[in-house]
């Protein structure tokens, strides 16, 4: 099955060097066409940030996202 999604080796750091959070680290995923995909986790574990990563909306500070082979990962709208 078609990859459609890959998000590879994800970082994203919040904060400056008194204070920094490691919001995502070492995400790695595929999702394949006509896959489902859900996002679970604690409150304050990294979902809505992995998922601003995904949409463009925060740059990540690591690794790679790919939509149909397309990098998006230093497309921030």
């Amino acid at each position: 099955m078609e990859t459609i999604l890959r998000v590879k080796q994800i970082e994203k750091i919040y904060g400056n060097k008194g204070s920094i959070t490691r919001a995502i680290e070492d995400i790695s995923f595929e999702v394949k066409k006509g896959e489902f995909v859900g996002i679970m986790g604690p409150s304050g574990s990294g979902k809505t940030t992995l998922l601003n990563l995904i949409l463009g909306i925060t740059d990540a500070d690591e690794g790679q996202i790919l939509y149909n082979g397309e990098d998006l990962t230093h497309t921030v709208m």
